[in-house]
């Protein structure tokens, strides 16, 4: 896009609709917007195109506005379709900030991190070969059913708002003629370091530490944190990608559709009722993985471990400190040195500073 000139007052444009994360987003755009903008836009969205249909009654409209520089228009664009689509499907499926890739049978590899990460170059090498999915976020619903996203490609340039650019110009492979079946939740790692990409499998309590922050309306889902620990095992787990470059992980991608399965037990750990001496209120959900206990307060999740899982399993089964003291020491003995109930102020302290719970 190079062209910032608007045309004359009263032209008009017929408005685009796209299909994002399985909802109708219509762009609108105002009068006087130069055509070869609209053109370009038009262009960059054909990946997610729908035919236009005034009937039709789209989950949001986008409007594009004339008089702004087209780059950052396009740029602004993409932003705010996403914001569109996720307020959208917000409590309905897990959406991941991530790139991903299909495979002729529709199994889909999710690729998560965080921005910087390198995830728009990722897509454009496994793109290349196999079907483009998204580079910005991939969602699904428990069910692992994906909802396909082939947004324009955002590619920075120095000095300059990301370039927009489709998927079909950036020569990336169409989706697979199959339904599309979530298969691998991938955390990225870059490291020009690492001799070659390998894969290892990440346990659940530090899976959904890294995932969390990297999810769009979690608190939304219906008990978060058990859909999500689900949905991880109904995968097989989490596993985390280590590569030195894009263009090396291509040729990994059926290994990581057919990573080896992995069952990790968890269970609900919400509060069972009230405790005489905390609320615990903030939490949205809670469970327990082993010796360690994952929670979801004030939208934030906490990895507990130490004596931090059995304070919270007597906190939410209404014990009082003497209480949790008694099942402290019960369970892990009178500590050789300290006081076990300075221990556990010590402990309670830390969680109430992260606003898991409050003192009454």
């Amino acid at each position: 896009m190079t062209s910032d000139a608007t045309a004359p007052e009263g032209t008009r444009h017929a408005p685009l609709d796209v299909s994002a994360l399985g909802v109708r987003i219509r762009l609108a755009f105002a009068d006087g917007i130069a055509a070869d903008t609209v053109s370009a836009i038009r262009a960059s969205w054909e990946g997610a195109r729908l035919p236009y249909d005034a009937a039709s009654d789209p989950a949001a409209v986008v409007p594009v506005s004339a008089g702004i520089e087209p780059d950052a228009l396009a740029e602004s664009l993409t932003m705010q379709v996403t914001l569109a689509a996720l307020n959208a499907r917000s409590g309905e499926l897990l959406m991941f900030h991530a790139c991903g890739v299909a495979d002729e049978k529709g199994r889909v590899a999710a690729f998560v991190g965080p921005s910087g990460r390198g995830k728009t170059t990722l897509s454009r090498a496994l793109g290349s070969a196999y079907g483009y999915v998204s580079d910005e976020t991939i969602a699904f619903d428990p069910a692992l059913t994906v909802q396909p996203y082939r947004k324009p490609l955002s590619v920075v340039r120095d000095g300059r708002p990301k370039e927009q650019v489709s998927p079909s110009a950036a020569s990336l492979q169409p989706l697979p003629d199959a339904p599309l079946t979530a298969a691998a939740l991938v955390l990225i790692t870059r490291d020009a370091e690492h001799a070659a990409p390998s894969i290892e499998q990440v346990p659940f309590p530090e899976a959904i530490a890294e995932l969390a922050p990297q999810m769009s309306y979690l608190a939304e889902l219906p008990a978060p944190l058990q859909t999500v620990a689900a949905v991880c095992d109904r995968l097989g787990g989490v596993v985390r990608l280590t590569y030195p470059d894009a263009s090396t992980v291509p040729p990994i991608l059926p290994q990581l559709l057919d990573h080896a399965r992995v069952h990790e037990a968890w269970e609900p750990a919400i509060a069972a009722g009230e405790n005489p001496d905390f609320d615990l209120s903030e939490v949205r959900d809670a469970i327990r993985c082993g010796d360690r206990v994952v929670v979801l307060a004030q939208r934030w999740v906490h990895v507990l471990d130490g004596i931090a899982p059995r304070i919270w399993d007597s906190l939410r089964a209404g014990r009082s400190v003497d209480g949790i003291v008694a099942d402290v020491v019960a369970e892990f003995g009178v500590p050789e040195h300290g006081d076990p109930r300075d221990l556990v102020e010590a402990a309670v302290s830390e969680l109430v500073d992260a606003g898991v719970l409050r003192r009454r």
